[in-house]
């Protein structure tokens, strides 16, 4: 654990000014003293309980250093100081536990004492408790960010910057083995690194196959219906289209009836689309919140072309039940090699490899898309893995918010 000099709160008193002088200078018996004689008189005092305590600690007297602390504590309870020097007491002493209690009781009773929970975050991260860790570091960070604090060098204390700015982001290689991956936002590393994968690694992909024809259907009928499609890139000015799509059509396009995007759920295009919304619910979605699930009808237009692009994270996966497919449609991943879709026919594959597909035929091409969690992830790593993802947006979100200058 990275450590600091137990901090004080002089005030007014003339004894305790005294006694960090005496201190500053060396003279650590007089400041001992005059430490000494301000808690005879004011029993508990945190000033000079925690001057006491850091004395104590330079004598080698880590019991008496606590229990200066803990007397401090009780008789001020509303004192955010004395909980934190307590709790780095424990931990110098080879005591991470109950210095961790010590500090989760403080951020209980004030959780706005933002650098209490970045202590936290840091012996958290000292027991193993890596989820834990970095769910404080966002208490940490987010409750600053919102008080106008550690948004920059000039409002973050230079003796946290360290904590604050690299701390928790670990100086780990996390390049894909594999050149031919280019995830947007987060590798996953230890992962089959693959352009497909067999569907049937999906507990659930017999129950999405077997439910093709009630599925087909009802995207027959709201592409029929002409209402509630929309275009699947969305950006300003238009040219996120522009960006994306080609093809021989003189105006390419690539539109979606969502049933969830960025984890959204969209409960008019449930209700108009019954059964295949039931088979969505009965299987184990890849939920993050304000993330994913991203599903829905994907229909590509006759002449249009989704030109090569990358995905953002290898946590999840791409799957594909194709539900009309006209001939000359196919997807092409990068060293994987082009697929042509058949109706029924279940796909998967990593969108953090480059991938594109295109529709050369005269009609429209639609198929179920749909993220889904990595299979080759343990329940613990997709629970770390959603929390991660959460945590970065939230992070992003209050930088946001601080910048714009909303609490």
């Amino acid at each position: 654990m990275s450590t600091r000099p137990i901090a004080t709160s002089p005030g007014h008193d003339d004894r305790l000014a005294r006694a960090l002088g005496f201190e500053a200078l060396g003279r650590i018996a007089e400041a001992d003293l005059e430490a000494k004689a301000l808690l005879a008189r004011q029993p508990g005092h945190p000033g000079a309980s925690s001057l006491a305590a850091r004395l104590a600690v330079h004598r080698g007297d880590r019991a008496r250093a606590v229990s200066l602390l803990e007397t401090a504590q009780r008789l001020h309870p509303g004192d955010t100081q004395v909980p934190v020097d307590l709790a780095i007491v424990h931990a110098t002493a080879g005591r991470p536990r109950e210095a961790v209690a010590t500090l989760e009781a403080l951020c209980e009773r004030q959780p706005e004492a933002h650098e209490a929970w970045l202590l936290l975050a840091s012996l958290r991260d000292t027991t193993g408790d890596a989820s834990g860790a970095l769910w404080a570091c966002f208490e940490a960070v987010t409750r600053a960010r919102r008080a106008g604090r550690w948004i920059d060098d000039e409002t973050t204390p230079q003796a946290l910057q360290p904590m604050v700015f690299r701390g928790f982001l670990k100086e780990i290689d996390t390049t894909p083995a594999d050149p031919r991956q280019r995830p947007r936002f987060l590798f996953v590393p230890d992962l089959p690194h693959q352009p497909y994968h067999d569907p049937a690694l999906q507990p659930w992909a017999d129950t999405l196959r077997q439910a093709f024809p009630q599925i087909r259907e009802e995207a027959l009928r709201v592409i029929a219906e002409d209402a509630g499609l929309e275009d699947f890139i969305k950006a300003p000015g238009g040219r996120g289209a522009r960006d994306h799509l080609g093809g021989t059509a003189a105006e390419p396009v690539w539109e979606a009836f969502f049933f969830y995007r960025h984890g959204r759920r969209y409960d008019e295009h449930h209700a108009r689309c019954p059964q295949t919304s039931a088979v969505l619910e009965s299987i184990e979605l890849c939920r993050i919140a304000d993330q994913s699930p991203e599903i829905c009808f994907s229909v590509l237009r006759p002449g249009t072309h989704i030109l090569p692009h990358y995905g953002v994270t290898n946590l999840r996966l791409v799957m594909h039940l194709p539900l009309v497919v006209p001939p000359d449609c196919a997807l092409n991943v990068t060293d994987g090699g082009s697929h042509a879709w058949q109706e029924g026919r279940l796909v998967m594959f990593d969108d953090t490899f480059q991938h594109e597909a295109w529709n050369r035929s005269s009609s429209s091409r639609v198929i179920l898309l749909m993220d889904c969690w990595n299979p080759h992830l343990t329940p613990v790593e997709r629970d770390a893995g959603r929390r991660l993802v959460e945590t970065i947006t939230r992070l992003g979100q209050a930088r946001r918010g601080a910048a714009d200058g909303v609490s």
